[in-house]
């Protein structure tokens, strides 16, 4: 009995444990489908959610190698931002030049459309300004006789310009003392040309009329307007200032300071010889004598100026002078190791550069001058300015200067004498030792300029 029970057992055992089996297995499945269903559900509606449009940027960056790609070339504009600021002014203009290049080309293609089409209307340039300068007739009489525009026969072989802006109180003092000295010293009929703007204009006539009054002479004055005259001149200033002047504000880089170099197109076609001076320019003689200085000019001279009396161009040129240790520029005038030697041995001159505080002009001669009027323009003076690594400050000075020493044959020296500069701020930094070399003028002084505000000796 008890082993019929126990078999009985077994096989109801066996027969009912595969149907729980299979019923085990099913649920097993349904439960995973539906958790398997439920997680893609559960993913789905994440996505749904966080999914966002797919930008240029996040496109770019899904690989590793274009990520390092756009970090290389962040770092690249940055590489090439540092060396653009940190350059040489000269390197910029290489860069800049390539740029107008393709400009020009534009340019060029532009005028090729126009004379293909005729018919289009071409943009008409800008007016230039006209220059109508005013004059005067002074005399020690109490009356001022104005002559309006034309001058009615009255000429002057001695035409002496000089320019009064911005008036201050040592300007006003400097005026006077150039105003008393010229005047004391000589009793030419003067033609006295000032470039001056309307705010100063009433103190110069006060000035020349307290002088003239007192010294008992007549003096043909006219007067200029600042704005149309730096206007006139605009396009040369353009080209040079970005060479000689240190800062885009600074005070030489006015266009005025350029002025000597674009005189011919101011005055008037029938002057011939002229004298540009500084105001604080103090006379010891007859300014005629200075004048006589014109007779002295070959046929190919076109300017006269007087040495610079101090070692700023040794300062401005130590790139050249380091390449080129024996050069003359920017060495005194008299040379430092022969101020006690032998006399009949050759003295070699330095050539310290030229000071443009004392120009006399042949006007004629510039404006018919073709290779003068060339090496004004961009090219040359970019090409000057790269052979002698140079970067001035002090307008046109600086270029006269380079000029000078690249065409000697274009400018007459001047005697220091003419033009005794006071200026001592370089003996205080850094060249106490050698300024004397440069400072050195043999001679009777007849001309004293007081520049760096120096007080003009007695």
């Amino acid at each position: 009995m008890a082993k019929n029970s126990f078999k009985t057992l077994i096989s109801q055992k066996h027969k009912t444990f595969p149907a729980d089996l299979n019923m085990y297995g099913m649920k097993c499945k349904s439960q995973l489908l539906e958790d398997q269903e439920n997680v893609t559900l559960i993913i789905n509606r994440r996505n749904s959610i966080r999914q966002k449009p797919k930008s240029w940027a996040w496109t770019l960056l899904r690989c590793r190698w274009q990520k390092k790609l756009v970090l290389l070339l962040i770092f690249i504009c940055v590489c090439v931002l540092i060396v653009f600021a940190n350059t040489h002014l000269l390197v910029r203009g290489n860069i800049l030049s390539a740029f107008l290049s393709s400009r020009l080309t534009k340019h060029s293609h532009a005028e090729k459309q126009e004379a293909r089409y005729p018919d289009i209307p071409a943009t008409t340039p800008p007016v230039p300004p006209v220059l109508r300068p005013t004059h005067y007739l002074l005399n020690y009489s109490a009356t001022q006789l104005e002559l309006g525009s034309h001058l009615n026969g009255l000429s002057s072989d001695y035409n002496i310009f000089v320019i009064y802006t911005r008036e201050n109180y040592h300007l006003n003092l400097k005026f006077d003392l150039f105003a008393h000295s010229l005047l004391k010293h000589t009793s030419a009929q003067l033609h006295l040309h000032v470039i001056t703007d309307s705010e100063s204009q009433p103190s110069v006539l006060e000035i020349l009329q307290r002088q003239i009054r007192r010294f008992r002479r007549t003096v043909i004055y006219t007067i200029y307007d600042v704005k149309v005259c730096s206007s006139i001149i605009q396009d040369i200033a353009a080209k040079l200032s970005p060479y000689f002047s240190s800062t885009p504000n600074s005070y030489y880089s006015d266009s005025l300071f350029f002025l000597s170099l674009g005189l011919h197109r101011i005055a008037d076609r029938s002057l011939n010889r002229a004298i540009l001076l500084d105001c604080d320019i103090v006379f010891r003689s007859d300014v005629r004598l200075l004048f006589n200085e014109f007779d002295n000019f070959l046929p190919h001279q076109l300017y006269g100026l007087a040495p610079e009396l101090t070692p700023v161009y040794r300062h401005i040129l130590y790139r050249y002078r380091v390449r080129y240790p024996k050069t003359s520029f920017g060495n005194p005038y008299y040379p430092i190791n022969n101020e006690g030697g032998n006399q009949h041995s050759r003295v070699h001159h330095g050539y310290p550069g030229l000071n443009s505080g004392v120009v006399l002009l042949l006007l004629n001669r510039i404006r018919n001058s073709k290779s003068y009027l060339e090496k004004l323009t961009h090219s040359e003076v970019h090409t000057l300015v790269a052979k002698y690594s140079f970067k001035g400050h002090l307008g046109d000075q600086d270029f006269f200067t380079l000029l000078g020493y690249e065409y000697p044959n274009l400018i007459y020296r001047l005697d220091c004498i003419w033009n005794r500069q006071l200026c001592t701020w370089w003996k205080d930094h850094g060249y106490s030792q050698i300024f004397d070399a440069y400072f050195r003028c043999e001679g009777n002084i007849k001309m004293y300029h007081g520049n760096c505000n120096t007080r003009i000796p007695e």
